[in-house]
């Protein structure tokens, strides 16, 4: 029997609908754009604040409202920051370390805005922001399938996941701008000899991926006993492993990354805690291990130094 069974089965499940949320952008962000985006996580926590100022200051309890006005917030800090930073910095010929440089000091900067913004939220109406407990959203169901109870979140977190990985799908395979959006991303400069505007296309991307990454904030906000300016921050290791299994370019080994990572963290633990009593608190560990062992021994593919690194290997195999 599986320790801790159905809890860690329905923990497992929850955890994977939140890493797609948050990682399946991450990776179509840089196989776009080829950036790799420290500041995603701002997208993250911005999306949790969204909610939360709409439930503090405005007493909002609709998760669709939460949601969708996250994904706006976050879609359009996306697109800010490629704006007014990655694409000036691209034009002056910036290596793409120095534009992964910059998003680390996006990252920073937002972190500290949003403290401030939480000390002004806080001096109007007297309520603590910078930790903020769980919000309880009035328009979704709890539902009971054979006994066991499933939460709002799990409700939720599947019908929002479902909707965006169908909706990323039908866009990618089935639309003109979906297709525009792989030719850019598969070659950037025959998709400009083509026709197709590489500039719009990436602006897009920015919107969708900042937007999806900021709706799971938004609903992070119904399953977290407690939120902080910093609770973006702390998924970034998983977020970032989870995107290194899809090489950071797969959306399909993505997935599958967010459903093996999510396994480790909820049912490894779970067994390890049954069998050796490894406290739970190894969480991140394991995750930090796997990370580790990626890098090592299958360095992505869309990773700075994991391409020639892969091309090297092979030549002086052949020699």
């Amino acid at each position: 029997m599986l320790p801790g069974y159905p809890f860690s089965v329905i923990n497992f499940l929850l955890y994977t609908f939140f890493y797609l949320l948050f990682s399946i952008p991450l990776t179509l962000s840089y196989r776009t754009t080829r950036v790799i985006n420290f500041a995603h996580a701002n997208f993250i926590t911005y999306g949790i604040y969204t909610a939360v100022f709409l439930n503090g200051i405005l007493g909002n309890s609709s998760l669709f409202i939460a949601t969708i006005s996250a994904f706006l917030v976050a879609g359009i800090m996306a697109v800010a920051n490629h704006v007014f930073v990655f694409k000036p910095l691209e034009k002056r010929g910036a290596s793409m370390n120095l534009i992964m440089i910059a998003s680390m000091g996006l990252w920073i900067m937002y972190n500290y805005v949003l403290y401030m913004l939480a000390d002004i939220a806080h001096a109007m109406i007297g309520m603590n922001f910078i930790s903020y407990g769980r919000i309880t959203y009035k328009d979704v169901p709890e539902l009971v399938v054979n006994g066991v109870s499933l939460s709002p979140t799990f409700t939720a977190g599947l019908l929002y996941t479902s909707a965006i990985l169908l909706g990323l799908y039908l866009f990618l395979e089935k639309t003109i701008l979906g297709k525009a959006v792989r030719a850019v991303s598969d070659n950037p400069l025959l998709s400009e000899i083509s026709g197709i505007p590489r500039d719009n296309i990436v602006l897009l991307t920015w919107f969708i991926c900042g937007g999806i990454a900021g709706l799971g904030g938004a609903l992070w906000t119904s399953f977290s006993g407690t939120v902080t300016p910093t609770s973006g921050d702390a998924m970034i290791l998983q977020v970032f492993t989870v995107s290194f299994i899809g090489g950071l370019v797969s959306l399909l080994r993505t997935g599958i990354g967010a459903v093996a990572i999510a396994f480790i963290e909820n049912i490894g633990i779970a067994y390890l805690n049954s069998l050796f009593n490894v406290p739970t608190s190894f969480r991140p560990f394991l995750t930090f291990l796997t990370l580790l062992t990626i890098l090592i021994v299958s360095p992505p593919l869309g990773a700075a130094g994991g391409l020639p690194y892969r091309f090297r290997s092979k030549k002086v195999k052949e020699k």
